[in-house]
């Protein structure tokens, strides 16, 4: 081989070291500008956590809150399911306490000796109907129209 062979070959393998060395400092600059950008991320990341957990706990919060409006609202439902029952109950009570009371003033109307044959009630009318009977303020007088005439009453 010639001096200009070997130099041309020693030529080529600088030029082939070069590149290689070229490409490590290359991929050794990327790797670093990586690990850096890896880092702000990080930090990134750190300095916004706070705020993501306070977030998380006002979510945490609200949803407890909302757990204990729901059960809030299913007692009060609850409640009103049962006072509803229990209205229903004392008005069938009262309904049948009415008719009992009904019954027994068609059976007093029927006892009267007061009361006219025609069938008629007593002046006042059963209780049921929310009246009280009604007395005269002074026994001579009369209680007033419908109302029966007492051995005292004058025509």
């Amino acid at each position: 081989m010639d001096t200009r062979t070997i130099i041309w070959i020693i030529i080529a393998i600088a030029a082939v070291v070069l590149v290689a060395v070229l490409i490590a400092v290359a991929l050794r600059k990327r790797t670093q500008h990586r690990r850096r950008k890896a880092q702000d991320v990080r930090a990134d990341v750190h300095e916004h956590s706070p705020a993501v957990e306070q977030q998380q706990a006002r979510a945490d919060e609200t949803a407890a809150l909302a757990r204990k409006a729901q059960a809030d609202a299913d007692i009060r439902a609850a409640e009103a399911k049962r006072l509803r029952a229990d209205a229903a109950t004392h008005q069938n009570e009262a309904s049948a306490s009415r008719d009992e009371l009904a019954k027994e003033w068609k059976r007093a109307d029927a006892l009267d000796p007061d009361v006219g044959d025609s069938g008629g009630h007593h002046a006042s009318g059963p209780p049921s109907t929310g009246m009280r009977p009604t007395r005269s303020p002074d026994p001579g007088t009369t209680a007033g129209p419908g109302a029966h005439a007492k051995p005292s009453d004058s025509v």
